[in-house]
């Protein structure tokens, strides 16, 4: 599974580097330093017809590969202005050329009157990951969700969790350190396994809705692992609560990075072996068996768009891929 969003962050995440004080201020003063911006879980995106000002020299609009949109990274002397700005702030890495790559936090800056992000002069619009992910490049995606998730981690680790007490950004935003000398807890950036399972009984694959979700729209089940469960266990007792189904042969499938905020998708294929097919509503608005045949006929991504029948999760999705497989596209 190589089409899938979020994976193969185009740097080296040089964590060696992290570690010493000195470089990582050699790097924030660095005049080659790259900086991607984010304003409370939004990312700053720039389709073509919205590209930032480029009369302003400072700014750098990244346009890696090609995409209905890119994201705006900056450089030079706005760089620097919007890291020293910063709330938090996190060393991501070096990208290809060497040059240091940031993400900063600009969540402490007010919105613009009618609610949207901060203007700043920095061009492009504060956007939503999840709704224009799939517009970007790759490793475009990959970085933005590398950043957002950061950020995101640090914002909510402000304060201890063991003690309560305030942290401190260290080793270039990669630890929070307890500030109460009699703690002295540090906590890492987490991520969330989640495992997402593609259940088939013979020419028949299970799809689900949730409540939340745009009318039209289904997909394979999910959930997050449980303390004290391995990754198999999870998909057999996800499978069980939300449907009432056993399955057997569980099998690895493929893993996604997913951004919202800090989770990894865990993929495994499973085969239904019992049981009755029995929704919680709690979890679920409806879940159904859907052939190869419904599928191809049933199912289009123009209906997402128009609203007026089926579709799957978006293409680059791990969810997506598991269908596709399933159909041997």
């Amino acid at each position: 599974m190589n089409d899938i969003l979020y994976r193969a962050v185009p740097l080296d995440r040089a964590h060696t580097l992290r570690r010493d004080a000195e470089t990582i201020c050699a790097l924030r003063r660095s005049p080659d330093k790259r900086v991607v911006p984010t304003w409370r879980e939004l990312s700053l995106v720039a389709g073509d017809a919205h590209l930032a000002d480029q009369s302003r020299q400072a700014l750098f609009l990244d346009r890696i590969g090609s995409g209905e949109a890119n994201a705006v990274i900056l450089g030079g002397t706005v760089a620097a202005e919007i890291l020293d700005m910063a709330g938090q702030s996190a060393f991501l890495g070096l990208d290809h050329g060497g040059a240091p790559v940031f993400a900063a936090d600009l969540s402490d800056a007010p919105p613009e009157a009618d609610g949207t992000g901060p203007a700043l002069g920095l061009g492009g619009e504060w956007l939503g990951l999840r709704a224009v992910g799939a517009l970007l490049p790759e490793g475009v995606a990959a970085l933005l969700g590398y950043a957002r998730a950061m950020m995101i981690w640090h914002r909510r680790h402000r304060f201890c969790g063991n003690c309560g007490a305030p942290t401190e950004s260290r080793e270039g935003g990669h630890v929070r350190q307890c500030l109460d000398s009699r703690c002295n807890a540090q906590s890492y950036p987490r991520t969330d396994p989640a495992v997402i399972m593609r259940v088939t009984d013979g020419d028949n694959i299970l799809l689900h809705r949730q409540p939340s979700w745009p009318a039209g729209q289904w997909s394979v089940l999910a959930g997050f692992v449980e303390p004290g469960e391995t990754l198999e266990e999870a998909v057999a007792r996800e499978v069980r609560e939300e449907t009432g189904l056993e399955v057997a042969d569980i099998a690895y499938a493929g893993s996604q990075p997913w951004p919202y905020p800090g989770s990894v998708m865990l993929a495994f294929s499973a085969r239904a072996n019992g049981g009755t097919l029995c929704i919680d509503p709690h979890e679920l608005e409806d879940a159904r068996w859907f052939s190869r045949r419904d599928l191809l006929e049933a199912f289009n991504d123009r209906h997402r768009q128009d609203k007026s029948g089926l579709y799957l999760p978006t293409h680059g999705s791990i969810s997506r891929q598991l269908v596709e497989t399933w159909l041997g596209r």
